[in-house]
This record gives C-alpha cells, structure tokens and sequence, in this order.
C-alpha cells in the first residue's frame, strides 16, 4: 500500500474547496456587473437589478463554506506543507488573501461610513478576482513541487 503524502487533501475536501471558490467567484463577479453596470426600468426610473441581493446572500453563504473548509485546511495541510517546506510563498499568499477577504467582508457588513464603504467594497472585489490566479498557481505549484521531490513517506524510525 503507498503511503498518501501528508499535504494531499482529500477528494471530497478538494472538490469543497474549488465549488465553493467557484461559488464565491461566479456570485461575486454576477453582483459586481449587476451593481456596477446593469439597470432595469423602474416606476421611478433606473433602478438597481432584482437579482443582486439574492447573489449577496448567495455570496454569504458560500464565503461561509469557504472559511470552514479553508479552516479545515490548518492542522494538517498547511501544518505538513510547511513542515516539508513545500509551497510556502503561494500557500501564504493564499491564507493573506483569504484574511484579507474576510476582513473586508466585516467591513462591508458593519461599515456605515459611506466613503471607507466604498474603498473597502473595491479592495475585496480586487483582493476577491485576484483569488483566482492565486488559487491556481498554488495548486498547479504544489502539484509541480510534489513531483520534482518524487515524494516518498520518510523512513520510520522504529524499523
């Protein structure tokens, strides 16, 4: 039997982690044209898309599943990949957007002050699109570096 290499994560956590960022990108990319660029007709004229709060809670609820599952990641994946000193600067990237997110998504949440709402609305949407790239170079990265170290178990000590 092959040993699995600690920093691989399960199937089912893998495919929880890209449905739910792909979640949070398509919900935060259909808010963001809907809020910026489309209009529909109202009694009282241009008025912002029926849709958007419906992607907002959308939104929401898969920032939710992405924070646990990011959470989930911690005692074993990122603790061995730091341990075996394998994609550092990508994974850090990957946790300080994701703290970024989250702390901009607070703000959004709790902010009443209209023009740091609004500097704080564009920083998680550029900190949010810049997920994506960040995301993908860390797991096409790992992959890359597992394959160059041709991975082994370590030898037990007690044999």
């Amino acid at each position: 039997m092959t040993a699995r290499r600690p920093t691989k994560l399960s199937r089912w956590h893998e495919w929880a982690i890209y449905l739910s960022f792909g979640a949070l990108l398509m919900t935060g990319i259909a808010w963001l044209v809907l809020d910026r660029w489309i209009r529909v007709s109202g009694a009282f004229g241009p008025e912002h898309h029926p849709a958007e709060p419906a992607m907002l809670i959308l939104h929401g609820i898969a920032a939710y599943a992405m924070l646990i599952l990011a959470g989930a990641l911690i005692p074993v994946h990122v603790k061995a990949g730091w341990s075996a000193r394998l994609n550092r600067l990508s994974g850090l990237t990957v946790a300080l957007l994701l703290a970024v997110l989250g702390a901009t998504a607070l703000g959004l949440y709790y902010l009443s002050a209209e023009t740091v709402r609004g500097w704080t609305s564009i920083a998680h949407w550029v900190v949010g699109l810049g997920a994506l790239p960040a995301l993908t170079i860390h797991v096409i990265s790992g992959h890359r570096a597992v394959k160059e170290r041709q991975w082994r178990p370590a030898a037990r000590a007690d044999r």
